[in-house]
């Protein structure tokens, strides 16, 4: 440790004092050995010094900046004055244009982070009804979000590309319906076949007989209906 100690002096000492390493005649002058206190000192001073460096420089580069915004000004304002309006109006676009596409670069990553946030809570709703939790993939090809104004909308699309809804009840719905997507949902698997067998083509009137995609439709929409039917489906059972 001393050894790292001593070098590191004998380096600063040198910086410091270029010409008092070596004496005359070619004589080297005797080395000198720095403790730990001595060390910290010296690295202190280089820290301090540093600092200081840093500061004058920013201190610099804000007169600078300064000074080259009062130049453009002038120079903005005598074009103004000289009736050159098309260059005066050059002079702006060139100043403000950069600064306005960085903020535009900001917000459009901010609205990515957005949408992608609202995308995937959008998505992750329908985990819990999905037999294979890998099946997801396939439901958030089908799950878009956009804005609209400034309110986020999630839009749900069907097989085709083509966007079917924005009511995650009504896309449940439609994926229980389909027999691409039904044998993907628990309760389509639980009952051995795809959401519309069994009903010879036609909507389920009863509680019994609905999947549970129209079950939690039927919820959503009319909450008191629902309520009738699962009373009457308890009275049976």
């Amino acid at each position: 440790m001393n050894r790292f100690f001593n070098t590191f002096m004998r380096a600063y000492m040198e910086e410091v004092n270029p010409e008092g390493g070596a004496g005359g005649g070619g004589e080297e002058t005797p080395v000198k050995t720095y403790t730990e206190a001595e060390l910290a000192a010296a690295i202190a001073g280089l820290k301090a010094k540093n600092e200081e460096l840093l500061t004058e420089k920013k201190a610099g580069d804000k007169k600078r900046q300064e000074a080259e915004e009062e130049k453009a000004r002038l120079a903005q304002e005598a074009l103004k004055q000289a009736g050159r309006f098309d260059e005066f109006e050059k002079t702006i676009r060139d100043q403000y244009d950069p600064v306005i596409a960085e903020k535009d670069k900001v917000i459009a990553a901010r609205n990515d982070r957005i949408l992608s946030s609202e995308r995937k809570a959008s998505v992750l709703q329908f985990a819990d009804r999905l037999i294979d939790p890998s099946a997801i993939d396939i439901i958030g090809m089908m799950v878009k979000t956009e804005f609209e104004g400034d309110e986020v909308v999630t839009k749900f699309a069907g097989a085709d590309g083509k966007v079917i809804t924005t009511d995650p009840a009504q896309f449940l719905k439609y994926l229980g319906e389909h027999k691409a997507f039904s044998h993907l949902l628990k309760a389509d698997a639980a009952s051995g076949g795809g959401a519309g067998g069994g009903k010879g083509g036609g909507a389920a009137t009863t509680f019994e007989n609905m999947t549970e995609a129209e079950r939690l439709a039927l919820h959503r929409k009319d909450p008191a209906e629902f309520d009738r039917q699962l009373k009457l489906q308890r009275g049976k059972s």
